[in-house]
């Protein structure tokens, strides 16, 4: 099967809403203030998509795939299409979305181009905020056993069609509006500019399922949109090749932005915490650039290190390493999480710099990421590292926790940091005040997870 022949099979089916319909709660607006002033036409996109595809369409899969991969998918496509086509919620359109626009995308950039990717959730790769869907590629090993994931590409939005349905003009809709902050589409716009922003990328985009919209990031901190690619249009002027030209050029272009290694430098617009890494020292915060960098780590939040720098053109001259945690509060449940580890350390205050790191500041950017700028408390412990000494200094740490009132709420090995011989408990978004029976079970937990360390480091557990 060809490309033409492929791209014909894997037509996407029109979407089927079920009874009731349900709807994600709404997210939160974003203020990118003087960052983006105007929306603009990507005015070459669609001849891109077709000098891209128009002189490959009658090219076949790859020959060291040892079979027609493009027939296997085409002869599965329209039984999984139908069956999942009937939809009730957003992560219903999701589902479908994956099947029916990034699995063909991604095997045409295997096939075609030996682009080895995926897309997949927010977890599962290092990216600031929570976008619906991001492209990432893999790297193999010379052994060929074993591969590492890329950074995030490429980042997608979605929503269902009878949430947001396809505006007449995007970008009229958006430059006359974009004073309102929660129309709809101006909210959705800034969003997507914000990911992108925030994570050095050149290229986003939006899908209602219906329509995929594609974004580009322009060196003038301008966005232009493409024409809307509709689930009904044919071949190289639907979805799928849109996607998968967009995905291909994330991958070969090599911009300023888009180049290793990332740098993600933020300021504090709004404070909630203003505290200092010296008891002698106040800090400017807002002339204060935050610059996050290394691989980090991600669940609820995103979490990296980085430096604690002065703008250009400010006195001060202090810097300070630091962890930062990002929250993306775009999405209210990550706001009120947030909320509650600022509580916590405020309530633990007198803790800080000894059982817990400290808070040096907490504040939000574009009133979309709530940061919490953290003490550099050295490496995640781990089965490895740890020590007997070490164990004791964790029991003493959630017993000085316990004496505040408090639980910690979620207590892991990961969750506790070494460094210079001490150890320290981070992550207090679950900690809250508890009974005595739940501080008791606390303490139970750790003392079961050093006997099962005992068991495995020492030659006579205790």
């Amino acid at each position: 099967m060809d490309l033409f022949s492929f791209l014909e099979a894997v037509a996407p089916p029109k979407i089927r809403k079920t009874s009731p319909i349900s709807s994600t709660p709404p997210t939160n607006p974003v203020s990118p203030g003087h960052h983006l002033q105007n929306l603009k036409e990507w005015p070459d996109i669609r001849n891109k998509v077709h000098q891209l595809l128009d002189p490959l369409l009658q090219q076949k899969s790859s020959q060291k795939t040892q079979s027609n991969a493009f027939r296997t998918i085409a002869n599965r496509f329209n039984h999984e299409a139908q069956r999942w086509s009937s939809c009730g919620n957003k992560s219903d359109v999701l589902r479908l979305g994956a099947h029916v626009y990034e699995r063909p995308s991604v095997r045409i950039l295997y096939e075609l181009f030996s682009i080895d990717s995926d897309f997949g959730h927010h977890k599962g790769a290092i990216v600031i905020g929570d976008p619906d869907r991001v492209f990432y590629t893999y790297t193999y090993t010379y052994t060929g056993k074993s591969y590492e994931r890329s950074r995030t590409k490429f980042l997608i939005q979605w929503e269902p069609p009878w949430t947001f349905s396809t505006p007449q003009n995007l970008i009229h809709h958006f430059n006359d509006n974009r004073a309102d902050l929660d129309d709809k589409v101006v909210k959705l716009v800034h969003q997507i500019y914000g990911y992108m922003t925030f994570n050095n990328l050149t290229y986003g985009g939006f899908c209602n399922y219906e329509a995929l919209y594609l974004f580009r990031r322009t060196r003038d901190n301008g966005l232009e949109v493409s024409p809307p690619f509709l689930y009904s249009d044919p071949g190289t002027r639907g979805p799928v090749a849109a996607l998968m030209y967009i995905c291909k050029q994330a991958v070969e272009e090599h911009q300023s932005f888009n180049s290793f290694p990332i740098t993600h430098t933020f300021i504090l617009d709004d404070l909630d915490i203003e505290g200092s890494w010296d008891e002698n020292l106040t800090v400017p915060w807002k002339d204060m650039a935050l610059r996050l960098s290394g691989t980090g780590r991600k669940n609820i939040a995103t979490v990296m290190s980085g430096e604690i720098q002065p703008r250009e053109d400010v006195k001060f001259r202090y810097s300070s390493p630091a962890f930062f945690k990002v929250y993306d509060i775009t999405k209210p449940y990550n706001l009120d999480f947030a909320h509650k580890e600022i509580s916590a350390y405020n309530r633990l205050h007198s803790l800080q710099g000894k059982y817990i790191p400290r808070l040096y500041a907490a504040g939000s950017t574009w009133k979309a990421l709530k940061i919490l700028v953290i003490e550099d408390c050295g490496q995640t412990a781990c089965d490895e590292n740890m020590t007997e000494e070490l164990w004791s200094q964790a029991r003493k740490a959630i017993v000085a926790i316990h004496r505040h009132g408090a639980i910690h709420g979620d207590i892991r090995i990961e969750n506790f940091v070494i460094a210079k011989g001490t150890i320290e408990v981070i992550d207090l978004g679950m900690c809250r005040q508890g009974t005595p029976a739940e501080q008791g079970a606390e303490l139970a937990e750790l003392d079961r997870m050093r006997k099962s360390w005992e068991a495995e480091h020492t030659s006579d557990p205790q």
